[in-house]
């Protein structure tokens, strides 16, 4: 008899674990592997204790292993309408950092076409720099004094922008009621409902892409986005999900990236010079972030 089998000669096995204490322990691990990731919540110091394990217990967790699902980290589910997309990216766009700078820099590029750039200084300050703009690619203070910075068809101060709700339904109402009082009119007389609403779209689009607004509220706008009637899911593209969305005047597009936060490319736009802009032949991609450095020339 070798040293293995006198220690099970001297030492009786457990008898298998009870019906019950197999249910107990499956439920466990069932529950456990249906909540959050542990990196999403405030871990609970342990204190520092010796545990025995209960044989009986031990072996009905180890059974009840096997038969639990596996779970693959904090992989997301699959992505299957325009509302994953959109809650997905805002989830991002909330975790993502804003940056600092002095000025808020935008580059508009288009293939084939002219880039344009400008940098708005948190005063009201703007710049502007490309082929077709004033200032013909030379940079230029535009227009020598304070402006409003441009969110769709509204006009809103920095300090404006930063006091935008983070909440999706009260940043919708409070744009809405703006285009409402805005006195923007249509070429056949006052804008209608679906156009008021529209016109909130396009506000929507521009803190999304383009305002210097706090990840939260980017992340807001999103929300509320993912809620609009008529947004719809076109499928995936070369650097996230086309999206078709209901503007002002017609039907835009855009291109989301749920794994960055960001719009990839949009046909809807709002140049800092005023007005909106709209593409029917093609997409615009947008850049905006934060810097400290104006072009030399």
């Amino acid at each position: 008899m070798d040293d293995i089998e006198m220690l099970h000669a001297v030492r009786p096995q457990p008898d298998a674990p009870s019906h019950a204490a197999y249910t107990a322990a499956r439920a466990a691990l069932l529950e456990r592997a249906g909540s959050p990731s542990p990196t999403a919540r405030r871990r609970t110091p342990w204190p520092r204790a010796r545990w025995i394990l209960i044989p009986a217990v031990a072996t009905a967790i180890a059974a009840a292993l096997v038969i639990v699902p596996g779970r693959v980290g904090d992989s997301r589910p699959p992505i299957m309408s325009s509302r994953d997309v959109l809650l997905v990216a805002a989830d991002t766009a909330e975790r993502t950092p804003e940056g600092a700078g002095t000025y808020w820099h935008i580059t508009i590029t288009k293939e084939g076409a002219a880039t344009e750039e400008y940098w708005y200084r948190r005063d009201g300050h703007f710049w502007i720099k490309g082929k077709g703009l004033k200032g013909e690619g030379k940079l230029l203070e535009w227009p020598m004094k304070p402006q409003p910075f441009a969110v769709g068809p509204l006009r809103m101060t920095f300090e404006e922008l930063r006091s935008l709700p983070a909440d999706e339904d009260a940043l919708y109402t409070r744009l809405r009621s703006a285009v409402r009082g805005s006195g923007v009119r249509s070429s056949g007389g006052p804008i209608t409902t679906a156009e008021q609403d529209g016109l909130a779209v396009e506000a929507l689009i521009s803190l999304i892409s383009e305002a210097p607004v706090s990840p939260q509220v980017r992340a807001a706008a999103y929300r509320a986005l993912a809620v609009r009637p008529g947004v719809v899911d076109l499928g995936e593209t070369d650097g996230g999900r086309r999206l078709q969305v209901p503007v002002f005047s017609k039907k835009g597009t855009m291109i989301v990236d749920p794994d960055t936060g960001r719009i990839r490319e949009t046909s809807v736009w709002a140049p800092l010079t005023g007005g909106m802009a709209q593409d029917t032949d093609g997409m615009r991609t947008i850049d905006a972030e934060w810097t400290d450095q104006l072009p030399t020339e």
